[in-house]
């Protein structure tokens, strides 16, 4: 694995500008929100022995939403009578909020050493809605690039579908900066979306260090909100590393 991490390292450093890490991130945190009616808290060991291998199996991230994941999780209760709502497994979160009418939990993430997810929205009963990684720079598409793509690298191409392919704005997009994934779809799958690197369609000012935060929206202020947009559904607003509005909309 330390072999797999000191490649990824260099290629994310001979494709875009990276800050210096200092060593692996590796805390343990707290983080707790409140709207006034409901209290969230969220506790990471990103120290755990079972992190690494857990992140490891690429195509089951899911995972770290079970029981196999006893090193970070999220609470969210009720602060008038302290009645607990729901617990649940979760990766690194670095900032948690409430929305307005009690509805949704919001958490949010710059920690991109071995976490599989930097957006998560939960419903009010813990149910999951929304899950994505998030990196700096993605693939982009055309559908010329698309077929090439599936009849060169038929498994790639299936595998991403189902994981890291996304579309913004009518544009289709491939997030393939994940940590593994070059072992998952090989190396000339890997280099041929490589040449098509752009920055991320939410915002252009997102930047990353080489392997432990990638930092995508304003950590001193995010100011998330959610609304229900005709034809769109419901879209979270949430600013960037530079003020910037992001909108992302939490369908697919």
């Amino acid at each position: 694995m330390k072999h797999a991490i000191f490649f990824f390292c260099l290629l994310l450093a001979l494709s875009a500008p990276a800050h210096a890490d200092y060593g692996a991130y590796a805390d343990k945190h707290e983080i707790n929100g409140s709207n006034g009616r409901l209290w969230v808290k969220h506790v990471h060991d990103w120290d755990s022995d079972k992190l690494e291998p857990l992140f490891s199996d690429l195509q089951h991230h899911d995972k770290f939403f079970t029981a196999a994941n006893d090193f970070s999780y999220l609470e969210v209760g009720e602060v008038n009578g302290n009645r607990l709502l729901f617990r649940t497994p979760c990766p690194a979160l670095m900032h948690v909020w409430v929305s307005q009418d009690s509805q949704y939990v919001v958490g949010l993430s710059n920690i991109m050493l071995y976490n599989p997810y930097q957006l998560m929205v939960w419903r009010r009963d813990g149910t999951l809605l929304w899950k994505e990684h998030i990196s700096s720079e993605v693939a982009r598409l055309t559908p010329e690039h698309q077929r090439e793509f599936a009849r060169r690298f038929p498994d790639a191409a299936d595998y991403l579908a189902k994981t890291r392919t996304f579309t913004h704005g009518g544009v289709t997009y491939v997030d393939c900066h994940v940590l593994g994934v070059i072992n998952v779809i090989g190396d000339d799958a890997w280099h041929y979306l490589h040449a098509l690197d752009v920055r991320h369609p939410y915002a252009s000012d997102m930047f990353e260090t080489v392997t432990n935060f990638v930092y995508w929206y304003d950590a001193k202020n995010p100011a998330p909100t959610l609304r229900q947009v005709e034809k769109k559904g419901l879209v979270l607003t949430v600013r960037s590393p530079n003020g910037r509005t992001m909108q992302i909309p939490l369908t697919r």
